[in-house]
C-alpha cells in the first residue's frame, strides 16, 4: 500500500516543522512548498516562495499535471511584521498580505483538482492574533482575521466533493526560543492535535479548532506578548 502524503507550507522551521515531522513519524510522505529550504531529504522540499502568485500557480500546475495524489494539506506558512501603522513600511505590509491571505487563495484554487479527487483534509494555521488584537499588530491581525471568512467560504463552496476544511486558530507557539517556552503550545503538540482532527470521523467537518496553552503567563501591558495570556 502506498503511503498517504502530506503537502505542507513552511515546513522549514517551528510549527511547520514540527508538524511536518510528526506526519512523517506516522508513516506519511511529506511534500513541502519552502521559500528557504532546510535540505532534509525526508521534507520533499519545493522551493516556492508564497509571496509570488506565479510560483505557487507553477508548482500547482506542476502537482496538478502529475496527478499527485495528496491526502492532507497543512497551509501553514507566514510572516510576523509587527510595527505601529504610523512606522510599517509599505512592503511590510505587501508582504504580510501576500503570504499570509494571497497565498492561501492561490493555493485552494490551483490545488482544487487534486482536492477533488483525493477528497484532502485541508487545515489552515490561523492565530488568536485573528481576534485577540494587540497594538503593532496591524498586518499579523488583519491577514489572521481574514482567513476565517476565506475558509468559511471555501469549506461551503467544496464539502460537496467530500473536502473537509479546519480552521485551526492557535496561541503562543514555541516557534523560536524566546523566553517562556514552556508556557507556549510546542510544534510537535500541534503536529498531534491537527493529526487526530484530519483523522476523525468522515461524517465529521470540523469547520473551527482552537487551541491554546495549558499554562498561561501572568498578563503583560501590550505588544504580541498579549497571545499569550489568552
Amino acid at each position: 500500500m502506498s503511503k498517504k502524503v502530506l503537502l505542507i507550507t513552511g515546513s522549514n522551521r517551528g510549527a511547520g516543522y514540527g508538524i511536518a515531522k510528526y506526519f512523517y513519524d506516522q508513516g506519511y510522505e511529506i511534500i513541502s512548498l519552502n521559500r528557504t529550504l532546510k535540505n532534509e531529504v525526508w521534507l520533499g522540499e519545493l522551493k516556492c516562495d508564497l509571496s509570488q502568485p506565479g510560483q505557487i500557480i507553477a508548482r500547482c500546475q506542476d502537482l496538478v499535471k502529475e496527478s499527485v495524489n495528496i491526502d492532507v494539506c497543512i497551509l501553514n506558512a507566514a510572516v510576523r511584521k509587527l510595527s505601529f501603522i504610523e512606522d510599517m513600511p509599505y512592503k511590510d505590509w505587501e508582504d504580510s498580505v501576500a503570504t499570509n491571505y494571497s497565498a492561501v487563495f492561490y493555493l485552494l484554487k490551483s490545488l482544487l483538482p487534486i482536492f477533488k479527487s483525493s477528497k484532502t483534509y485541508i487545515t489552515v494555521i490561523g492565530s488568536h492574533a485573528a481576534t485577540h488584537y494587540f497594538d503593532g499588530g496591524v498586518a499579523y491581525c488583519s491577514t489572521k482575521a481574514a482567513l476565517k471568512a476565506m475558509v468559511e467560504v471555501f469549506i461551503q463552496e467544496t464539502r460537496d466533493y467530500g473536502i473537509r476544511t479546519t480552521l485551526i486558530n492557535a496561541g503562543a507557539i514555541n516557534n523560536r526560543p524566546k523566553g517562556n517556552d514552556d508556557k507556549k503550545l510546542q510544534p510537535e503538540s500541534i503536529g498531534k492535535c491537527i493529526f487526530s482532527v484530519v483523522n476523525s470521523n468522515s461524517d465529521v467537518l470540523l469547520g473551527e479548532l482552537e487551541i491554546r496553552p495549558s499554562i498561561p503567563l501572568k498578563p503583560n501591558e501590550s505588544g504580541i506578548s498579549k497571545l499569550q495570556y489568552v
